[in-house]
């Protein structure tokens, strides 16, 4: 295949930053997954639903305070990265997004009593990933690593563990779960005065121009409608187990929470690269005019292959023994409901990965208006189903609303790319990249659920051992689906430590 000028050099940079933060990702999933467990195992499933309700509404509130800033810092800081000049675009964004936090902190607090032994930590969440958003500006992302992927997960799962033990009520679970905010909120302002302080330069960014400073209004013109969208993006990621507990009950809601969990996995895989390429499309744009569509479309086409080979296992591998796969949290979770949830959601994650990293580059293009549209197109459809389909279906009414809305935005991204920028991605490798783990994982452990039946630990082992062998394939092709590239950023140590 016919490189294209510039390619590989951009290929390395995400493949360096990916390789950190899928580790990150990796070890955020496992915590993530391990706190439901531990929850789904110590309490009642209504103890459990309203713990899931009010996280969910928390993350809902926290998308909200943050005002769009990760989007709008990304395009923004390299286009002029001295100290002086991210300070003051921080400080653009930092008094309204904490303003905003202790406003929507005291609103919950009135709103819903159960909520109120969460509202302190929002300022501290609101803070920290405004933070963090702008060291990842910087196309830096050990810090969203270490403190968002690694340690606020970890500690969180760990002050669960221990308010279970103390035996503390239903809003000693989600107090203590918010109380993971306060330490990384500290962790992640010293690691922005860091690299603030420091002034050190992001990989790529041209010289520093006395009128590249940002204004408010134009920092702001681009960021608000992405404000708006995020809080669309999250409220289809979390609204549908709020209004599975309001329209059923939080017993649903938590077997819900369950069926659903393992989306997670594959979403941080597409996000460990997703955050990388975003600061990354930003520099083709500004800096290779010539052969910005053609880069942008093979870097694109890579890291949506990329995506697939990461994530689709895990969606598959559920998909292929649904029952064996909720049998860890419990009896109480199994139910048919819960199986059928599990498969409907396994399919939507399928086709939302295989299209790509799509909202970031439209973000990356400067079509915010466009990624607010099809987020609130996304948003409506995922409501107005939940209300029509969940009264009528149960659990699974949710699940299909939820997928109709991804699919339906990815969808829209994807012929808005086309139109304006001529996106073209590699077929041939997307259709191999897919190839690969049906195969390889999905078929297998669905021969093997089908033929022998699988427990939970039969499931994992069933999934582990086909995992080896899809692995094997997938290095004989590396050189194919460029993941010769992707390796190298686990390689060097000393590499990895100056693109994180």
């Amino acid at each position: 295949m016919k490189e294209v000028a510039g390619e590989r050099r951009h290929l390395r940079a995400v493949a360096r930053g990916s390789a950190a933060t899928l580790a990150g990702a990796v070890l955020s999933t496992l915590a993530g997954f391990g706190l439901v467990l531990v929850v789904t195992r110590s309490v009642t499933p209504d103890t459990a639903g309203r713990f899931f309700a009010v996280t969910a509404v928390f993350l809902v509130a926290l998308a909200a305070a943050g005002l769009g800033t990760d989007t709008g810092l990304a395009r923004f800081v390299l286009r002029d990265d001295r100290p002086e000049a991210v300070r003051a675009l921080v400080r653009t964004a930092a008094v309204p997004v904490l303003a905003t936090a202790v406003l929507l902190a005291l609103a919950l607090g009135l709103w819903w009593p159960d909520a109120r032994a969460l509202m302190w930590a929002l300022p501290l969440a609101a803070a920290t990933d405004l933070c963090l958003a702008a060291v990842r500006a910087h196309a830096l992302f050990r810090a969203t690593v270490l403190i968002d992927r690694i340690v606020r997960p970890a500690v969180q799962i760990a002050f669960v563990a221990v308010a279970i033990l103390l035996d503390l009520p239903g809003a000693g679970l989600a107090a203590a779960w918010g109380a993971a905010y306060a330490v990384s909120a500290v962790l992640a302002l010293g690691s922005l005065r860091h690299v603030v302080g420091r002034g050190r330069r992001g990989a790529g960014a041209g010289a520093a121009r006395d009128d590249a400073v940002v204004g408010r209004r134009e920092y702001w013109r681009f960021t608000a409608p992405r404000a708006i969208a995020r809080i669309a993006q999250v409220g289809v990621q979390r609204l549908d187990i709020v209004l599975v507990a309001w329209l059923l009950s939080p017993t649903d809601a938590a077997v819900y929470t369950v069926a659903t969990r393992f989306v997670v996995f594959g979403q941080l895989a597409n996000q460990a690269v997703s955050s990388v390429v975003q600061p990354r499309f930003t520099m083709i744009l500004a800096t290779e005019a010539d052969d910005a569509p053609a880069l942008v479309s093979r870097v694109f086409g890579v890291s949506t292959c990329w995506s697939v080979l990461l994530a689709w296992p895990v969606y598959l591998a559920v998909a292929a023994a649904p029952a064996a796969y909720l049998g860890w949290f419990g009896t109480s979770y199994t139910k048919g409901e819960a199986v059928v949830v599990a498969v409907v959601m396994a399919a939507g994650m399928l086709l939302a990965v295989a299209s790509g990293p799509v909202d970031t580059l439209l973000l990356m293009t400067g079509r915010s208006g466009l990624s607010l549209a099809n987020t609130l197109v996304a948003l409506a459809l995922d409501v107005g189903l939940c209300l029509l389909l969940v009264p009528r279906i149960g659990i699974a009414g949710a699940a299909v609303a939820w997928v109709i809305a991804v699919v339906v935005r990815c969808v829209l991204a994807v012929l808005q790319l086309r139109a304006d920028i001529g996106l073209r991605l590699p077929v041939a490798d997307l259709v191999l990249a897919a190839a690969l783990p049906i195969g390889c994982v999905g078929v297998p452990v669905a021969l093997l659920a089908l033929v022998a039946g699988l427990s939970p630990i039969g499931w994992l082992v069933a999934t582990a051992v086909a995992g080896l062998g899809y692995a094997a394939v997938v290095w004989r092709l590396r050189t194919r689906l460029a993941v010769d590239v992707f390796v190298t950023g686990f390689r060097s140590r000393r590499r990895l430590a100056v693109a994180a």
